[in-house]
């Protein structure tokens, strides 16, 4: 079984934090009134994410990590929004795009700093699980067989010399009186 950052589950994850990325960036903005860009821009921005995330998406990806990459998504994705909004105005008709300064407001960059950690928390928890469910079903948690014990040969144990079995001289006797012969 391959890990997580390696194979189909690596391009899995990568596809999935892109959509993440991409879906919580249209909804925060859909939210701040802009308008919605159409599908095949969307296919595009969820594929091009999904290229730049990738190489992060080999390892179990940490917390900071993940507020990053939402933050910066939504920022960059916002100006790619706006720029798609401004493209498919028809002359003469008004634009559908929030006025450029709704990104200024404090309870909305709150709103939108809530929404990453909250989604980032939760993305979090995921990679968590999946990894110890990796480490789990590949048994990579079981400890190695204890390497053997060896004594020296010649080592004084007692009355018997480890290894031999043989008996002590009597010239070697242990603690005590002197015993009467």
């Amino acid at each position: 079984m391959t890990s997580p950052g390696t194979g189909v589950l690596h391009g899995v994850r990568a596809l999935l934090l892109a959509v993440v990325v991409v879906g919580l960036s249209l909804v925060a903005h859909g939210l701040a009134g802009g308008a919605r860009p159409g599908v095949v821009p969307l296919v595009v921005l969820a594929a091009l994410t999904a290229v730049t995330v990738r190489p992060v998406a080999r390892h179990e990806i940490s917390m900071p990590r993940l507020v990053g990459l939402l933050g910066a998504g939504q920022v960059v994705l916002h100006v790619v929004f706006e720029q798609c909004a401004l493209l498919s105005v028809v002359p003469g008709t008004p634009g559908e795009h929030h006025h450029p300064g709704a990104m200024a407001d404090p309870l909305m960059i709150g709103a939108h700093v809530v929404a990453t950690l909250v989604v980032a928390l939760v993305l979090r928890h995921g990679e968590t699980l999946l990894w110890r469910l990796w480490v789990w079903l590949t048994a990579r948690h079981l400890p190695t067989a204890p390497a053997a014990i060896t004594l020296p040969r010649k080592l004084v144990i007692g009355r018997l010399i480890a290894g031999h079995g043989e008996r002590v001289p009597e010239t070697l006797r242990g603690r005590g009186p002197p015993v009467r012969v």
